[in-house]
């Protein structure tokens, strides 16, 4: 493969093996606690403060994983040697996490264990899935080309699973015989069923894929002493770490939060599913738009202006939705209300669906330019990162959601949303769902868009096309040495 086009092939065969990855995903992120706390009776309080300390263990698990990632030497390829290892680990757990029968006798202790090897697991796939993305060319519009490709069809994934969900666990967990519900049982099934999506998906990737041998003069293994100082002493990753912490903050604290607030605000948990797919439309929009948009503002200001757009447009968007919601239609009808927010976030939300692509292009410039500064490259112990930080960010958030659902009066499983009476949800806690869904990702998005506009300098118009020329040279330079 050379360093430039990338075949139609490898695109599509990589980026249909982010469908079943991000089924998976979506389904213990956007599910787990709520399952949890309705199903198997754990509080809110317990579950946010479980997703805490799991990541505080993946800060150590993440970046070792890419270090074993970046020092694999094998035939079949490390990308693919690890994303098929990798998915076949993940897929077991998923299946135990969502097991009700082996979870009834200490669900706290067998809930905590297995989602703790649920994010080992999955940082196993998922770093070096996204890591390929710096490793499969060195030209920027190719590079974006596959990663929109990707981010489209893993967010057609996971907006499978966060519509789904709930329908299907309700007739899965339908027993005709006794005419009962045991929604635990559909949950299980269903996460049978994603499961199978998730390694059929990855099975397609890792037969399609190539790998370029970009590190071929690098002999020496990378310790962890130097997966640290690639880390810690690049200071446009320390950045791009921040602003990424920053933004999926603000993202899982509106989308976890959702489930919540339909069910207990609104009274209805299946406006979830419709809102989701609003959801998903608005982002599709962003994805698609993406290299019509990055080519018009990449030429005038880099990735900058790009962000900056990308971003404002949510940050406007929740503002509005919670005015709308609480002022402007407070009266109105539930329908009425429902489909006012539906309309300002298909307009608004368009952003994120800009954000997730760039975010990935960001890191991949990160790996650029350590190998620029350090001489050597590590993909995998950068996108670790990546990985890392998209896990600690939806931990943060549920710690955020948890606690404040806690001490407002959740209690757990409040009402049978078939037969809904408002009149046990204290007004305390539609309060803070108000704040959970609406007033706090701004704040969490402009405060990243601050940090990324005055401390990250890799966005400047032309300053990565300099640092991969010089790359370019540098590597021909060491294959005529080896020669």
């Amino acid at each position: 493969m050379s360093t430039g086009k990338v075949s139609k092939k490898i695109k599509w065969g990589y980026a249909f093996g982010g469908i079943g990855k991000d089924m998976c995903y979506a389904l213990v992120s956007n599910y787990l606690m709520y399952y949890c706390t309705e199903n198997l009776g754990i509080s809110a309080l317990f579950m946010g403060v479980l997703f805490f300390f799991a990541r505080l263990w993946d800060a150590i698990n993440d970046p070792i994983m890419g270090t074993f990632v970046d020092n694999t030497k094998v035939k079949f390829g490390r990308y693919r040697f690890w994303m098929l290892i990798g998915t076949l680990a993940n897929v077991v757990a998923v299946i135990f996490l969502f097991n009700p029968y082996l979870a009834s006798h200490a669900p706290r202790v067998y809930i905590a264990v297995f989602y703790v090897i649920w994010g080992m697991t999955y940082t196993m796939v998922d770093v070096p899935y996204w890591a390929f993305n710096s490793n499969v060319s060195d030209d920027r519009k190719e590079r974006e080309s596959v990663s929109t490709l990707a981010r489209l069809l893993t967010s057609l994934g996971a907006l499978s699973t966060q519509v789904l969900t709930l329908s299907v666990v309700a007739k899965l967990g339908y027993d005709a015989v006794t005419k009962t519900q045991h929604n635990e049982k559909g949950y299980f099934l269903w996460a049978i069923i994603v499961s199978t999506a998730f390694v059929f998906t990855m099975l397609i990737a890792v037969s399609t894929i190539k790998e370029r041998n970009l590190s071929a003069g690098q002999t020496e293994k990378i310790t962890f002493k130097e997966a640290l100082n690639v880390l810690t002493k690049n200071d446009q990753l320390v950045v791009a770490v921040i602003v990424f912490i920053l933004i999926n903050i603000a993202q899982n604290l509106a989308l976890g939060s959702a489930l919540y607030y339909f069910n207990y605000v609104w009274g209805d948990e299946n406006l979830y599913s419709k809102f989701v797919i609003v959801l998903g439309a608005s982002i599709g929009i962003g994805l698609l738009s993406f290299p019509l948009i990055s080519k018009v503002l990449y030429k005038r200001s880099g990735r900058r202006g790009h962000l900056l757009l990308a971003l404002i447009s949510p940050t406007v968007g929740f503002l509005l939705m919670f005015i709308s919601n609480n002022f402007l239609f407070k009266n109105a009808s539930t329908d009425v209300r429902f489909y006012v927010c539906c309309a300002i976030g298909l307009i608004s939300l368009i952003g994120f669906g800009s954000v997730t692509i760039l975010l990935t292009l960001i890191m991949s410039d990160c790996v650029d330019y350590g190998e620029y500064i350090f001489g050597k490259r590590t993909e995998n112990i950068v996108f670790s990162m990546q990985t890392f930080l998209v896990k600690f960010a939806g931990a943060i958030s549920y710690v955020i959601i948890g606690v404040s659902m806690h001490f407002s009066g959740y209690k757990g499983s409040m009402f049978d949303s078939n037969a809904v009476t408002m009149s046990v949800v204290p007004d305390s806690l539609k309060a803070v769902l108000n704040i959970l869904m609406f007033i706090l990702p701004p704040f969490f998005l402009v405060l990243g868009l601050i940090i990324f506009l005055t401390k990250y300098k890799l966005a400047k118009k032309g300053k990565m096309e300099e640092i991969r020329e010089e790359l370019i040279e540098r590597r021909k330079q060491t294959a005529q040495l080896s020669e």
